[in-house]
């Protein structure tokens, strides 16, 4: 591994003084300047400078983020940080500003991290930290902030000129390598920043730029669901065993002593009644479907690699105007280029999770042996005809993100200031390709797993040699349903634009009060467009065969751990495959055309947002307390028109709905200063989170054979909650604090998904979604499965009452200055959050296996909640070395709830604790040698399904990573 940064720094002659600019530099300068902008707040807000942000080896912003107090990192695909929680709430319900403006950023991922990102969650991994000069994250809310955050606002703000004495350029750069992948890559940055004094006044330019590239390889195991062996048809049953299942049906070659053609009854009678015998006893109440089996396998039990190469650029300008003392203009851009392609090979067993009418599947597969450990989860089972696959999963993906800020500052007098800000943000991303392909190999004997050894990567025995490609096929299904593998793909473009228009003024009353107001106008439109296309059951052209569009895998599982796991397997090939098939069609079932069009989502939601507060800044001082903060209230209407085009009968119908709701959110921030260096701060307010988008957009999936429908809702309102934090601060010595908070949310009223019975004439849908095949609604024959006024099982999202959240915050800021000599240089940040919730989840109204109307329900924190989080970092920093390590850990979290309808109560994602760190050594005063470490421990991320089996859903490691540098000064 080599890496190589210079930076280079010229100071032009040092211009006029000037009590605006800040100049922060070294590391203890930076946690200074923090925590004097924390100190003079009102609210409750943390703040990371640049110098910060430069210092910790951090790959993107939420990794920078998480060392604040109440933020918890969540990883995406590779390990990287993706998105934050704040205070046990998820991305949802905090909103980004970039240079004042809202900012949404969607990306892709894999099918397990929910494919994509259509919400209005932030996605850090867009952005290198490297851009940004300050991260604030406001805990409590005020009048004078736009509304829309129930965990916090986060402020990221760009550099500008004013913000350096005089001219300033720096270059820099790094190259990484990762302990997995085994891949240096490259990472670059470069500023060049200049101010004049010209005839008009102050004037300044700046532009800034970030590069890096890198090979993100993640390696494991997943289940991808766990399903009850009854289940999709059930097993394959003994011979003579009674009842017969499957049951005979001739064209599937099933007959009283085989499953299928060439597939012979060999379950064995003890494994299969002790499979099929089993109650749940274990997670839940309402185990599976009515006689149903306890016993739980992997749906597709399978390994995994993703090999996923990114380029991520980032670009800021800025441009300053100050004419005279009392007015100031800035003028902001910002620009973000994503670029991934993302590969994922999987060998796998398929059958668990196929039906009989599907591809024959699960009712065709024996039960040779079956293990269950004292929690009753199924650690081992031996099956024979199972179908073996491996497939490729391609995803090509670009997010496109650009800002422009236009903001400025006057003051009229002495007392009375105003300022602007006018904005618009932009985030395309744009999906022309997701392509998965897969070879089978069906029937095969002796598959096997075996999680006795290793509860989080089993034993695959695939019964078969799954490094030979000629095992494997791609053809057309069989007459009897027998399947030989297929390719489906998808097409998407997600849109967002979000603009606003501020204005703001303040009249200074006298020394104690300033009055403050303002309005603003917001319109944010958010658009979805996606079609899904399918093979035409075409087979292999002549001369193509399965060696010439596969590739092995090899090196699998280093530090993966477990047993008996391949180091290697025939891998489909993605751009192989290409050549031969036009995989990215996406068009209509036509001659010569590869693929069919299965189903296609047009859906957007506008939202106009009209504002406007008033409130009042205080300062007294009550014998020797100081007492100050603000008072205000915020009033915001807002009016969403949700839309979609709803497939009808094979004709897609506009569906329009518009819902317009209004709020008024008082709040209140006090500080009192009390005597040796002891801050008590309070803060109420009210305060809303707004719904995601995904759930507005009217659209409509009908199922007419089992009549149910998954519809959007229009109407939700948003989530809303009465808020208060109370905290005291003790600034005990120079650059050091000792903090401790309380912080309770009163939530009102939640989102979630239920699952209900109604006339489907309720719905609002338009009749012909119902008429398909030829089928009549109005009496003729033959009659629709569905009709207007039959009861359906509707899924959607709805609103719900709330429920209560309470946690508190311990931080700690220690330079050890105190103590004698070389001791002096070090110094400590740590700091702690406990969070618990108490959520009731609605799983169920109407439950088809219990008294109609029922409500099946689930009490639990919210999702994404860790109860427990802390963060430390001890550091030392002399004029010639610099040091730092890092820990930050959260607990386990709830990723769903399930409330034991399909047999599992909660699906959890395991407690994690990383540690990075950074050493710096500066050879002469111009010249610095660099080494940075992340995730030194190899952090593995799991998620595991039910409380009391934990089965595990998801294993998967992405390695260490080290950079090296080198800093030359000028």
């Amino acid at each position: 591994m080599f890496a190589l940064a210079a930076s280079l720094q010229a100071q032009a002659q040092e211009a006029k003084a000037d009590d605006n600019v800040v100049v922060v530099t070294g590391f203890r300068a930076s946690l200074n300047s923090a925590l004097n902008t924390k100190k003079n707040s009102d609210g409750i807000v943390d703040v990371i400078k640049a110098e910060d942000i430069a210092k910790f080896p951090d790959a993107n912003l939420a990794e920078s983020l998480q060392r604040v107090p109440g933020v918890s990192l969540t990883r995406g695909d590779g390990g990287e940080g993706k998105q934050i929680t704040v205070r046990g709430l998820n991305a949802g319900f905090t909103r980004v500003r970039i240079n004042g403006i809202e900012g949404v950023t969607a990306t892709g991922a894999s099918d397990i991290n929910g494919s994509t990102n259509r919400g209005r969650g932030f996605d850090f991994s867009v952005f290198a930290s490297e851009l940004f000069n300050s991260l604030e994250v406001r805990k409590t809310s005020e009048a004078g902030v736009e509304e829309g955050s129930l965990g916090a606002t986060v402020d990221l703000r760009t550099a500008r000129p004013f913000d350096f004495k005089g001219r300033t350029f720096s270059l820099g750069g790094q190259e990484s390598w990762n302990g997995l992948s085994r891949k240096a890559e490259p990472r670059v940055t470069a500023l060049y920043s200049d101010r004049w004094d010209t005839p008009i006044g102050k004037i300044g330019a700046l532009a800034s730029v970030a590069y890096s590239k890198r090979t993100i390889q993640e390696e494991g195991y997943e289940a991808v669901e766990l399903l009850s062996a009854s289940q999709d048809g059930g097993f394959c049953s003994p011979l003579g065993y009674t009842p017969q299942n499957p049951v005979n049906t001739p064209a599937k070659g099933i007959t009283a002593t085989s499953c299928g053609f060439g597939v012979p009854r060999t379950s064995s009678l003890a494994a299969y009644n002790d499979v099929m015998g089993r109650t749940d006893n274990y997670g839940g109440t309402v185990a599976s479907p009515a006689a149903g089996s306890g016993a739980f396998a992997p749906r597709i039990p399978r390994y995994r690699r993703s090999l996923t190469n990114y380029e991520r650029t980032g670009l800021t300008a800025s441009a300053q105007w100050r004419p005279d003392t009392k007015t100031e203009l800035n003028l902001d851009f910002m620009g973000g280029k994503f670029v991934n392609d993302r590969y994922d090979n999987y060998i796998s067993a398929i059958s668990f999770g196929r039906t009989l009418g599907q591809s024959n599947g699960k009712p065709q597969s024996s039960i040779v042996d079956a293990h269950f450990d004292s929690n009753g989860s199924w650690d081992y089972g031996k099956f024979n005809a199972v179908d073996i696959r491996t497939e490729g999963l391609l995803d090509k993906y670009t997010t496109l993100f650009r800002q422009q800020v236009l903001s400025g500052s006057r003051e009229i007098t002495d007392r009375f200031k105003v300022d602007f800000l006018a904005g618009v943000s932009n985030s395309d991303l744009d999906e022309p390709m997701r392509a998965t392909v897969q070879f089978d190999n069906p029937n095969v004997n002796g598959f096997a797993f075996d999680f006795r050894n290793n509860r989080n990567v089993p034993t695959l025995n695939f019964g078969m040699d799954v490094a030979n490609p000629n095992l494997f096929t791609f053809a057309p299904q069989e007459a009897d349903g027998t399947f030989h593998g297929q390719f489906v793909g998808r097409y998407l473009h997600t849109k967002n634009k979000l603009r606003t228009n501020a204005i703001n003024a303040s009249f200074e009353v006298n020394d104690n009060i300033t009055l403050r107001g303002g309005v603003s106008n917001r319109k944010n439109t958010w658009t979805n467009v996606e079609i899904g296309s399918g093979g035409n059951g075409l087979a292999l052209p002549a001369g193509t065969t399965m060696a010439s569009i596969t590739r092995q895998i090899d090196g699998f599982g280093r530090g993966l751990g477990g047993s008996g796991v391949p180091t290697s397997w025939a891998a489909v090939d993605l751009d192989k495959f290409r050549a031969v098939y036009d995989i990215e069609c996406h068009c209509s079932k036509v001659p010569g055309s590869e693929y069919n069009l299965l189903g296609q989502v047009n859906r957007g939601v506008e939202e106009g947002i009209n504002a406007l507060y008033g409130m009042v800044d205080f300062k007294y001082d009550v014998g020797p307390v100081g007492l100050r903060g603000n008072v205000g209230v915020r009033g915001a209407e807002t009016k969403a028109t949700s839309f979609a085009l709803i497939n009808a009968n094979g004709a897609l119908t506009p569906a329009t709905v518009e819902h317009k709701y209004r709020d008024v959110l008082p709040a209140l921030n006090v500080t009192a200063s009390l005597p040796q260096d002891v801050m008590l701060r309070f803060s109420a307010g009210k305060t809303l989170s707004r719904p995601e988008y995904t759930d507005l957009a009217p659209t409509a999936t009908l199922t007419t054979q089992s009549q149910s429908v998954s519809i959007g809702n229009p109407n939700l309102d948003p989530i809303r909650a009465r808020t208060y934090d109370l905290q005291a601060e003790w600034y005990y010595a120079k650059n050091a604090l000792l903090s401790v908070g309380y912080f309770r949310k009163e939530i009102n009223t939640f989102i979630q998904g239920v699952s209900e019975r109604a006339p489907f004439s309720s719905l609002g849908l338009p009749d012909s979604v119902l008429i398909g095949g030829g089928c009549s609604i109005t009496g003729g024959t033959p009659a629709c499965p569905t009709l207007p006024d039959t009861v359906v099982t509707v899924a959607r999202k709805v609103n719900t009452p709330g429920g209560p959240l309470n946690g508190f915050e311990v931080n700690l800021q220690a330079p050890f200055s105190f103590l004698p000599g070389v001791w002096s240089n070090f110094g400590l940040l740590a700091n702690y959050t406990h969070v618990d919730s108490k959520i009731t989840y609605v799983t169920r109204v109407d439950n088809p296996n219990t008294p109609a109307n029922e409500l099946l329900s689930k009490t639990a924190n919210f999702t994404g909640l860790s109860p427990n989080a802390h963060n430390i970092t001890l550091f030392y920093e002399d004029p010639k070395f610099s040091a730092r390590v890092s820990a930050a850990h959260r607990s386990s979290y709830l990723l769903n709830v399930l409330g034991d309808v399909a047999g599992h109560d909660f699906t959890v994602v395991d407690g994690s604790t990383s540690v990075d760190f950074s050493l710096s050594y500066n050879i002469t005063p111009k010249l610095r040698v660099s080494l940075e470490g992340q995730n030194l421990t190899d952090t593995p991320l799991r998620y595991g399904r039910d409380l009391q089996r934990n089965d595990t859903l998801l294993y998967v490691h992405s390695g260490r990573t080290f950079v090296l540098g080198l800093t030359y000064k000028y």
